[in-house]
């Protein structure tokens, strides 16, 4: 028996390593980060940590805890991470002026915390307000330092990465994070750094461009910086050089949007005509914003493998029309000198040098902000003859006057932006500024320019309409968006036959289109018109696009807002080809074509309109206004202002629907029986509505339905039920409702088993003890659950609100009454206090007195023979290898399979009845077995199933007086035993050990097999078991 103490270090031992499989089973394994055990990455960012979690896991390579709050980085924060290769801490206390207000924080890193990473190939430190950089592995390659504090690079910082590609350090020292100091760098500074490929040090104040720059460098970034003048010797090292940047040192500030720094005297960058002499391999070149108003011609010569070149926001106005440098750029691909306009100052239009014909790789040319009235074939024809042209951006100068045949014989062009102008196509309208101005005037605007244009970012700026409407990889494009353009005329797209994309958004037309103002327009597929006036009451609008696909109408509300106008749709029936229609926003709602109908449309886009008022209760005229659109596979009527969807109206859906979109209403009721006749039906879209529950009965859905999204809806609780006959569904949203609890009664197993994702991210969780079955669902599941380590969080009760459920005890319980609870303890207290008082001072009594109560029971009757299934019952770690291996290949062999007395074994992996329990197949084993051989090595008879096997047979020995105990010693570890030495002087026979030498083997299975075949009685010591039982009517027994 266990003595007092002992017994309770086993309980405390069990609870645990109960607690710990309930910890492993209900947290993530990386909790609060998102990663599993085979995941290579673990992402912990935005997640307000004050400090690095520990994570110890040898496949983990890429690692982000970036905007935090780190607070501090130990030395051994990622020592259980050898294999990183890819950490981001950036974002963790941004300096102080870019801190929200009342953020005061600071990040420390001891010395040495990066070092022993061994396999860190990229660093990302950026937004940390670090004033010196910390020790870092020498595997580094990629390092980001951006936005911290540090005002001065030497070599004893960045000693030790000598194997360092790229190195981003901008940032530090600039107006928004100001280090009241010049940025410096030392000579000395980047001497170890061989291959450094990439060095960004914009935004630092740096006054005269760094000396000793590593020579292999292929990119180097000075943009943003002070720096008045480039001499022939600053990149004469630098002769692998392909990426060179370095805007705004001069800056212009006539129209900045941001704080300005100029030159002194406002003067421009000076740059030496040999500046970049030894530069021949480099590809892209930017000199934008540094003023200047002048380029020798000798600057580009030795640029000849020159691809992209940026001279944008200076005052190059006359320099553009005038320069012959262009000559000098055969392979230039990209031109930008967007923002180059004269100030006070515009052209009556844009004349292009002949130097400009050279330009014949020229892809791209971008020339927006000039400023200029007209434009004609004369003046842009060395432009327009470029031979490989696909880009022009004319967007926001100003132009009144084209004319389309400028670009008839251009196919090459992809893309032709004429945006953001004054272009109205006629001389008999005003130009409107917007309803109710006059006309725009030229004069009033010129003086005001400097206004209008803010600084521009680093990309060309295209309208939205191109980048969301076109296809930019196989259209051609004409933006003609947010113009004057009051009407149009056919013969105003003369020249235009080959474009295939055509935007005329955001203008002021009001014309109804009767069928022939896009005849020469035979190869457009796109036509945006939103954001217009248009009337489409003509059935012949549009037919004169034979192969028009998608059509934009969507925030053309002026007519259908005219009370007592009638509308037409009869025109979508004639275009045979039309895939989607948009007619969104456009407050549709009576007075309309009772139904639409199509055989091409698949795409429609209905919301923003007046479904309301259309569906109205009692009302059936529209209830077919989609029915007749027969292959349409996608419908949107989000923000119709519905409170239900009649069921009629669903019934008339087209049955090729897949996906229907009803968000963004107010819908509090649906007609779920009405989806089991939308058979093609994959998606439904409830979102942002006011259901508050879902029905508690069965419904069909589509065999092809799986997917179901009910977010921001005010639903509280849901129902098995109505789930149970959902045959396919693999997503549900329910995030951002009111669900408090879920249970066995919330989804049924048949759509937990398909289920492939699960959102119920903000929802209010209750977090007591009434969540136990939620908590084992999600430590159970195999379903993903999104967002589950940021976004599922506790609404009740009070004290657990805005902690993660997933730190949620599920051993405790909010519903114990304080009388029960007053009960159990004390009993608790009172049990727990006498039991070791008894055990000390009564226990030898209650021991002896319970066996001979027992002996008394039972007598002296032994078990039948006849019960007995075995010779033996073999005890051994089954977890130890070498032990496991030598039974079941030694000694299972030669006393079952050899030898002329063959014994029956029983072991625990092969004869055990599964179901049942440990300790009754061991009781089993024990008691229908002849004798019990326990296989002992290293000590394992102390503890785990040796220890129960032996206590059970020795109980046997008391119940049936029958010694089966034979032990079986393979190594000389328990030869100090007390009990194996008392043993011995017993019964000597009955403890064999494993020969040393492998010819007197054979003789211990001979030994082995006769100690089985006999009674241990008849072997005893007779100078030892005096008090033993007579043994006059035990005979040399054997058995098969």
């Amino acid at each position: 028996m266990c003595s007092a103490g002992t017994w309770r270090n086993c309980c405390q031992i069990c609870l645990v390593l109960i607690n710990s499989c309930l910890v492993m089973g209900i947290f993530p394994i990386y909790l609060p980060c998102d990663g599993n055990v085979s995941s290579a990455n673990v992402d912990c960012s935005k997640r307000d940590l004050t400090s690095v979690p520990k994570i110890k896991s040898a496949n983990i390579t890429n690692l982000f805890l970036n905007n935090n709050h780190l607070e501090l980085i130990e030395l051994d924060a990622f020592s259980g991470l050898p294999s990183l290769e890819n950490l981001d801490l950036s974002m963790n206390c941004l300096p102080g002026k870019m801190r929200p207000p009342g953020l005061d924080c600071q990040v420390t890193i001891q010395p040495g915390a990066f070092v022993r990473l061994h396999h860190l190939t990229s660093l990302n430190l950026a937004g940390n307000s670090l004033t010196i950089i910390p020790g870092l592995p020498t595997s580094l390659q990629i390092l980001n330092f951006e936005l911290n504090n540090v005002a001065k690079l030497q070599f004893d910082n960045v000693s030790n990465i000598a194997n360092l590609l790229h190195f981003y350090i901008g940032k530090n020292c600039f107006y928004k994070n100001p280090c009241n100091v010049s940025f410096t760098i030392e000579g000395d500074t980047f001497q170890n750094m061989i291959k450094l490929q990439t060095l960004d040090l914009k935004f630092n104040n740096i006054t005269t461009v760094p000396k000793a720059l590593p020579r292999d460098l292929k990119m180097l970034d000075l943009s943003e910086n002070k720096i008045p003048s480039i001499s022939a010797e600053d990149f004469r090292n630098l002769t692998q050089l392909e990426y060179l940047l370095l805007a705004w040192n001069c800056q212009r500030c006539d129209h900045a949007a941001q704080p300005c720094f100029p030159c002194k005297d406002n003067k421009s960058i000076e740059l030496s005509h040999d500046a970049f002499l030894h530069q021949h391999q480099l590809r892209t070149l930017v000199l934008r914003g540094n003023s200047l108003n002048h380029i020798e011609d000798k600057i580009f010569e030795s640029l000849e493998n020159l691809t992209v070149l940026d001279l944008s926001d200076n005052f190059l106005a006359n320099e553009i029309q005038n320069a012959t440098f262009y000559q000098a750029l055969p392979k230039l691909q990209v031109l930008n000198v967007m923002y180059n306009y004269q100030p006070n100052k515009t052209f009556p239009t844009l004349s292009l040098p002949p130097s400009f014909r050279n330009l014949r790789s020229l892809t791209t040319f971008l020339i927006d902000g000039f400023f200029f009235k007209n434009m004609n074939k004369t003046d842009l024809s060395p432009l327009l003859s470029l031979p490989n042209l696909q880009v022009v951006n004319f967007r926001m100068n100003f132009i009144q006057h084209i004319s389309m045949k400028l670009f008839a014989n251009n196919t090459s062009l992809r893309y032709i932006g004429m945006s953001q102008n004054k272009i109205s196509f006629s001389q008999r309208y005003c130009c409107p500024n917007g309803p109710g101005d006059k006309s725009f005037s030229i004069a009033s605007t010129a003086s005001d320019r400097q206004h209008i244009i803010e600084r521009s970012s680093e990309e060309p700026q295209f309208s939205k309409s191109h980048q969301h409407f076109c296809d930019p990889k196989s259209d051609k494009v004409f933006d003609l968006s947010s113009n004057n353009i009051a009407d149009i005329q056919q013969e105003d797209f003369v020249g235009l036959e080959h474009i295939e994309c055509l935007l005329l958004s955001c203008n002021y037309m009001t014309q109804s289109l009767n069928g022939k103002q896009f005849t020469h327009l035979k190869n457009l597929k796109r036509l945006d018109l939103s954001h217009n006036r248009i009337d489409f009451y003509y059935k012949e609008a549009f037919t004169e696009i034979p192969k028009l696909e998608v059509l934009d109408l969507s925030y053309n509300s002026y007519t259908f807002q005219m009370k007592g106008m009638g509308h037409r749709f009869m025109f979508i029936n004639n275009l045979k080809n039309l895939r989607v229609l948009n007619l969104a926003h456009n407050r549709i709602g009576q007075r309309v074509t009772k139904e639409l109908y199509s055989k091409s449309l698949n795409t429609l886009h209905f919301n923003g309109n007046s479904l309301n008022i259309m569906w109205k209760s009692g009302e059936n005229t529209y209830l077919n206004f989609f029915s007749n659109l027969y292959n349409l596979t996608m419908l949107d009527i989000s923000n119709n202002k519905l409170l239900t969807v009649p069921r009629e109206a669903m019934l008339q859906l087209p049955k090729s629907l897949r996906q229907l979109y009803i968000k963004n209403n107010k819908i509090n009721f649906f007609p779920w029986d009405s989806l089991s006749n939308l058979t093609a039906l994959e998606m439904l879209d409830l979102s942002s509505n006011y259901l508050k529950q879902l029905p508690k009965r069965a419904y069909y859905f589509p065999q092809t339905f799986h997917q179901l999204i009910l977010r921001k809806n005010k639903i509280r609780k849901l129902n098995s039920d109505f789930f149970s006959k959902v045959v396919g569904l693999t997503h549900l949203d329910l995030s951002h409702n009111f669900i408090k609890l879920l249970d066995a009664d919330s989804f049924p197993p048949q759509l937990l088993r398909r289920l492939s994702i699960l959102n119920l991210s903000q929802n209010p969780f209750r977090c007591t003890c009434d969540s136990d079955w939620f908590i084992r669902f999600i430590r159970d599941t195999k379903v993903t659950l999104a967002y589950l380590t940021t976004d599922w969080k506790c609404g009740f009760p009070e004290s657990e609100q805005g902690k993660s459920i997933l730190l949620t005890d599920p051993l405790s319980c909010q519903k114990i009454y304080g009388s029960v609870g007053f009960i159990l303890s004390f009993l608790v207290t009172v049990v727990f206090t006498l039991l070791p008082i008894l055990q000390k001072l009564f226990g030898w009594d209650f021991w002896y007195t319970f066996h001979v109560i027992a002996a008394k029971v039972q007598g002296s009757k032994t078990t039948p023979s006849g019960t007995l299934q075995y010779d033996a019952f073999i005890v051994f770690d089954t977890a130890h290898e070498a032990v496991a291996d030598w039974v079941y290949h030694e000694l299972v062999v030669n006393l079952e399979k050899r030898g002329p007395l063959s014994s029956k074994l029983c072991l625990e992996e092969r004869d055990w009845i599964p179901g049942k329990t440990s300790i009754e197949n061991l009781y089993d084993a024990i008691y229908k077995s002849r004798k019990t051989v326990f296989i002992l090595t290293n000590g394992h008879f102390v503890s785990g199933m040796l220890r129960q096997a032996f206590f059970i047979a020795h109980q046997r020995l008391l119940d049936e007086k029958t010694d089966v105990i034979v032990l079986v010693l393979l190594d000389g570890s328990l030869k100090e035993s007390k009990y194996l030495q008392l043993r011995k002087k017993l019964c000597r026979a009955s403890v064999l050990k494993w020969p040393k030498n492998p010819h007197a083997e054979h003789y211990f299975w001979y030994k082995l097999q006769r100690i089985l075949a006999r009674d241990n009685r008849l072997q005893y010591d007779q100078n030892f078991s005096g008090g033993f039982l007579p043994y006059e009517s035990l005979q040399y027994t054997s058995w098969q």
